[in-house]
C-alpha cells in the first residue's frame, strides 16, 4: 500500500510539473495582472499637465499612452480631429464602428490611415478574429520613423487594450500577463472575462509554437574524428 501510495505522488508531482512547464493559463488567471493600478492622476497625451479621471470626463477626453508610439483612448477622441492632429498620429484603429461612428475620409484626406471595425464588448465576441490583421496594421505603422497608433473603442478600456496586448504578444514576444500588466502601469486597461480567455488561449498556442521552434531549430551536432 505504501509503495503504490508513492509512485500515485510521484505522478502527481509529474503531471504539476508538466502543467507549469507548458504554462497553460486561462482568463481568470489573467485577472490577476489587472490588480495593480496606474497613478489616480497623470498627464494625457497633448496635455501638459496631470489630470485625474473627473477633469478627464469634464474635457471629454481621455487616453494614455500604454506602449511606445500606441495610445489607448476612448472614442471621443479620435472624433476630434484637430486634436489627432495635435498629437501626430499617423494611423487609428477604431474596434466599436457601431458604438463610434466615423467618416473615413476624414482621417484620409489630413493623411491619417485608418481601420475600423464592428466587435462588441461582449465575452462571447470573437475579437480574435482582429489580432493578426490589427497586430500587422501597428506593425507597419510602427515601422514609420515618426509612427504613431490610436487604438479606440467607447471607453477605451476594454476592446481597444485587447488589441494593444494581442500585439504585444504577437510582435513583441511578451506573455499576455506581461502584455497586460504593462498597460496598467499607465492606464485602467479591463478586458472583459471572455476578451481575457482570448488572449489567454492566444497566449497558449504562442508558447507552444516557440516551444516547438526551438525544438526543431537545434541543429544536429557534427563530431569529425
Amino acid at each position: 500500500y505504501c509503495l503504490i501510495h508513492f509512485y500515485k505522488r510521484i505522478r502527481m508531482a509529474f503531471v504539476g510539473e508538466r502543467h507549469r512547464l507548458e504554462g497553460a493559463i486561462s482568463g481568470k488567471d489573467l485577472q490577476r495582472a489587472l490588480w495593480t493600478d496606474p497613478p489616480a492622476s497623470r498627464q494625457m497625451p497633448g496635455v501638459p499637465r496631470y489630470m485625474t479621471h473627473m477633469e478627464r470626463i469634464k474635457v471629454r477626453k481621455d487616453c494614455d499612452e500604454v506602449f511606445p508610439g500606441i495610445i489607448i483612448g476612448t472614442g471621443d477622441c479620435i472624433k476630434d480631429l484637430a486634436y489627432m492632429l495635435d498629437l501626430g498620429v499617423t494611423h487609428v484603429i477604431n474596434c466599436a464602428e457601431q458604438d463610434v461612428r466615423m467618416d473615413p475620409t476624414k482621417f484620409a484626406k489630413q493623411g491619417i490611415c485608418y481601420k475600423g471595425f464592428v466587435c462588441k464588448d461582449l465575452p462571447a465576441a470573437p475579437i480574435n478574429d482582429f489580432f493578426e490583421e490589427c497586430a500587422e496594421f501597428i506593425e507597419r505603422a510602427l515601422s514609420m520613423r515618426c509612427g504613431l497608433v490610436f487604438i479606440s473603442c467607447y471607453m477605451g478600456n476594454s476592446r481597444s487594450s485587447t488589441i494593444a496586448a494581442a500585439y504585444l504578444m504577437l510582435k513583441k514576444d511578451y506573455s499576455a500577463t506581461q502584455a497586460l500588466q504593462y498597460m496598467r502601469n499607465s492606464r485602467e486597461v479591463q478586458p472583459n472575462l471572455g476578451f481575457l480567455q482570448q488572449l489567454a488561449v492566444k497566449d497558449n498556442q504562442l508558447r507552444k509554437d516557440r516551444y516547438r521552434k526551438y525544438n526543431f531549430a537545434l541543429a544536429d551536432i557534427k563530431y569529425s574524428i
